[in-house]
């Protein structure tokens, strides 16, 4: 599999699930052995009550990917994270307030599939945007 269809492996998958929420598309996608290093459960059901989480407490977010780079199966992304505060988050309720974080991203793929996750985002600079520093 060439480096550019891993990108496009991964730009599909932060397109069209993370911001266009199409969950099903994950079918396609992800390896039926899929790792997620930043979820709970480390699977695909970590990944999907993720999006559930991030959906119910920022239904505007959207994610801008500002680098991406590859070598062999590993692509890394360096990403804007931005929405409004709208619902629920870390017992945290509703802000209306506006953010706009970092986040980086290691996805390995192999065969069209993405294999695993390792993901960091900015949530001390999140959390102090939506108010919850107070």
């Amino acid at each position: 599999m060439s480096n550019s269809t891993n990108k496009d492996v991964i730009k599909r998958f932060v397109t069209e699930v993370w911001n266009e929420n199409k969950a099903d598309v994950l079918d396609e996608i992800l390896d039926p052995a899929y790792y997620d290093y930043s979820s709970e459960p480390r699977n695909r059901e970590g990944l999907e009550h993720l999006l559930v989480i991030v959906n119910e407490a920022f239904p505007d977010h959207k994610t801008i990917i500002e680098e991406i780079v590859d070598e062999g199966d590993t692509v890394a992304v360096c990403e804007t994270f931005c929405g409004t505060h709208s619902g629920p988050f870390r017992g945290i309720p509703a802000s209306g307030k506006k953010f706009e974080v970092g986040r980086y991203r290691f996805f390995k793929v192999v065969n069209g599939k993405i294999v695993s996750h390792r993901g960091l985002l900015d949530l001390p600079a999140l959390l102090r945007q939506i108010g919850a520093d107070k």
